[in-house]
């Protein structure tokens, strides 16, 4: 079972755990980028969600898709209808709240490849809360085990 650690720049480190049976190819292109660090910031459309850049060494495939987010979820975003374009924008989202993923063109489909220990969901909030009130901040993710 392959575990990243989440880490951000203001406080709070979460462990979380790669869903590699519902989404094996996204799991093995995540892990292949480790570790990296970006600037994470809140989203504007789907409520509780913070999210950050992310360049894959091939875009992942569509895999264990939704709209509905739980607390926790580690998700893929890019630009599903551009599959075919060079450069397109790869993001990876954390929820810390149940959201309904989406955009400026309506929902969003996203790829759900982790998910934090549910243990930590009270200081994700925290965290989540903190970076909608102030700002952006660094954010570094790194292999935990294998």
């Amino acid at each position: 079972m392959k575990r990243i650690l989440i880490t951000f720049e203001n406080g709070g480190s979460f462990p979380a755990t790669l869903l590699e049976d519902k989404a094996p190819k996204t799991c093995e292109k995540v892990w292949e980028a480790l570790p990296f660090s970006s600037i994470v910031r809140h989203s504007r459309w789907s409520g509780r969600e913070l999210n950050f850049p992310f360049t894959s060494n091939g875009y992942p495939k569509r895999e264990n898709q939704t709209i509905s987010t739980s607390i926790g979820e580690v998700v893929y975003w890019r630009d599903w209808l551009m599959e075919e374009e060079p450069d397109v924008s790869e993001i990876i989202a954390i929820y810390y709240g149940a959201e309904r993923t989406r955009s400026h063109r309506g929902d969003e489909p996203v790829n759900v490849f982790a998910k934090i220990d549910y243990t930590h969901f009270d200081r994700l909030k925290a965290v989540g809360e903190r970076i909608w009130l102030n700002g952006t901040e660094r954010i570094h993710i790194e292999k935990l085990s294998e």
